[in-house]
């Protein structure tokens, strides 16, 4: 194999949440008497945190909001997604066994996501255990993607040059992530962002199934 690290997106990459994401967010928006957003409209919100979830949810309403409406929002979200992230949540169709024959190839396989730490540590574990070499999720003193330094941190922990790692995601933060992190990146035309707007930000290897990023990696 041409790289020892297949360093993977988590959301829209390895794992269809939109619902659940979705289901999660109109619940927390209910307990704020806002009303229910759809699946198309969340797809649109993801990829850059939590944070940046709400944000973009409360600025597709009408009218403006209070710094105390997203603080609650927020609040009631992580609260109902921590209880309920397996609901409505799936591996993509390939994608253990694209896993799996990345690691009988002895490739080390890393999820590094912008989905807070807690939740992504139990559905890595949940949907494939045994696997990940490494998991790492947004935590309070390390930026989110598109900065490199959660990349990086990963690479130093396995100790794995930038040469030898390939980055794997669906959207335009994980293209700007690979950019600034210097690594060859991989999109998935599977997940939360159509292949032409892939291409429009950047993208030059675009796989249209799992088990193409392993040829790809040969």
């Amino acid at each position: 194999m041409r790289f020892k690290l297949a360093c993977f997106d988590l959301d829209g990459t390895l794992l269809n949440t939109l619902g659940g994401l979705t289901k999660s967010l109109n619940a927390a928006r209910r307990m704020n008497n806002l009303g229910p957003q759809t699946e198309e409209q969340v797809k649109t919100f993801i990829n850059n945190g939590v944070v940046k979830m709400i944000t973009r949810s409360l600025a597709s309403d009408p009218g403006d909001y209070t710094e105390e409406l997203k603080e609650s929002l927020l609040k009631d979200y992580i609260a109902y997604y921590n209880s309920h992230y397996l609901e409505e949540t799936m591996p993509y169709n390939g994608i253990v066994e694209l896993l799996t024959r990345l690691k009988s190839d002895g490739v080390l396989i890393a999820c590094v996501t912008n989905k807070d730490d807690e939740p992504s540590q139990k559905l890595i574990e949940h949907f494939f255990p045994g696997i990940f070499d490494y998991v790492s999720g947004s935590k309070e003193g390390v930026e989110r993607k598109p900065s490199s330094e959660p990349v990086d941190i990963c690479l130093d922990a396995l100790n794995i040059a930038k040469n030898e790692a390939v980055y794997i995601g669906d959207s335009d933060t994980d293209i700007l992530t690979a950019r600034n992190s210097g690594l060859e990146l991989i999109c998935c035309a599977w997940g939360y962002r159509e292949r032409g707007f892939l291409l429009e930000s950047g993208a030059v290897n675009i796989c249209s199934e799992p088990l193409d990023i392993r040829n790809f990696m040969r």
